[in-house]
């Protein structure tokens, strides 16, 4: 697998800053109201589980489906990413479909929407603590190497990658498929922390990085299983307090480009597609390919408005504006007449300078005759190692067919 380039972090803050409401008043307010987001409120339910950078917060998500999306009707998230917006279509009761060309994200985003009797949900935290209790006793020397592990090697010291394949074996072994995959996305959640990764959006060697004792990986596999049936049983809970009918969410590893939608079946779409030229999406994931067979060039050679195309080919923003009409072009053929698509989405970066989305969004709506009755602004900062901040925005901008 070929290592991930060296690169300056320059994501946005996920929250904060003053909102700048444009177009039509009533639907602008709304928009607005969709991004006041507290920073410093705790992530509920399954939310906080997995880290994943750059990710919609559920407040956004949980207001658009409330505010815009009727009282029934299927949602749709054409770049699902880990999850948000399918946890807070599940939580409303609605049918949901979301589409990754990232099988790692769907199956954080699947494992994050289970809707389990507390007897199942106890079930994950006794699991754990079991492997971690069985995978303690093992001598280290009898533990073999994974057949994937000349791929990541470099990233981890040889016993923390021994110990992780022998969680990784002994899952395969459990006989409940759904309790696997579970399992396997808990084992991923503490991959980036027991590696030599500096951070889940930072895919560079961590320069203070010191080795973890021996069978570490099998204390923090149990602890992530025990807060895990926890965030079960709130989320659980959470929807038979409210009386809400729980409704299996649909995922498709496929490209919005080229995703054969249902027309007219969806009655809102809540998306965060990629910023231009801000993330090297494909480059987040790639310790994370080898636990679930998924083959990394599918993703990476299907990434859209990745930062290192930005930075080598002088088409980038041209490539990029063209995917992104492909993909409002499919997500507005899915939505039935007048239906809402919402897309949260950042400005960025072409060479040294700035790329306004707002504008770019603007685009591709009058270039396919589509209507663009507001949006909500809200400062960002950008900031870099080394470097001064930079204040740029982040918008929720309603997109309707023509």
């Amino acid at each position: 697998m070929p290592q991930p380039p060296r690169r300056l972090k320059r994501s946005l803050l996920n929250t904060g800053g003053t909102i700048h409401a444009w177009g039509e008043p009533e639907i602008a307010k709304k928009l607005a109201e969709c991004m006041e987001v507290d920073p410093e409120v705790r992530l509920p339910f399954t939310h906080g589980f997995h880290t994943y950078p750059a990710r919609m917060h559920p407040s956004i998500a949980e207001r658009a489906i409330a505010l815009f999306g009727g009282k029934s009707g299927r949602v749709l998230d054409p770049f699902v990413g880990s999850g948000t917006v399918a946890v807070e279509s599940v939580r409303a009761g609605r049918a949901f479909s979301g589409v990754d060309v990232s099988a790692v994200a769907l199956e954080i985003a699947w494992a994050r929407t289970r809707f389990l009797k507390l007897d199942d949900s106890r079930l994950v935290e006794r699991e754990g603590a079991d492997i971690a209790s069985r995978a303690v006793r093992v001598n280290p020397g009898d533990i073999p190497a994974p057949p994937w592990g000349r791929e990541v090697e470099s990233w981890f010291s040889p016993h923390t990658l021994r110990e992780v394949a022998l969680v990784s074996l002994m899952i395969d072994d459990i006989p409940r498929e759904d309790l696997r995959r579970i399992l396997r996305v808990v084992l991923s959640s503490i991959l980036i922390r027991l590696s030599k990764q500096a951070s889940d959006s930072i895919t560079v060697v961590d320069r203070n990085w010191e080795p973890w004792p021996h069978k570490a990986t099998y204390r923090m596999f149990a602890d992530k299983c025990r807060e895990l049936a926890k965030s079960y049983q709130d989320f659980s809970k959470d929807i038979r307090d409210r009386d809400v009918t729980y409704v299996e969410p649909e995922f498709w590893l496929a490209d919005a480009r080229e995703v054969k939608l249902p027309k007219a079946a969806f009655s809102i779409g809540v998306t965060s597609p990629p910023y231009p030229g801000t993330y090297d999406y494909s480059f987040h994931h790639f310790l994370r390919y080898p636990l679930f067979g998924e083959d990394p060039g599918f993703v990476r050679h299907r990434e859209i408005g990745a930062r290192r195309d930005f930075k080598t080919r002088p088409d980038a923003l041209d490539r990029y504006t063209a995917d992104m009409t492909q993909c409002v072009k499919n997500a507005l053929e899915a939505l039935a007449p007048g239906a809402p698509l919402l897309l949260l989405i950042g400005d960025g970066r072409f060479g040294t300078r700035d790329v306004r989305a707002d504008l770019i969004v603007r685009g591709i709506a009058a270039t396919l005759g589509a209507r663009v009755p507001a949006g909500a602004s809200q400062e960002r900062t950008e900031w870099s190692k080394g470097a001064s901040s930079r204040s740029k925005a982040e918008h929720f901008i309603l997109v309707q067919r023509p």
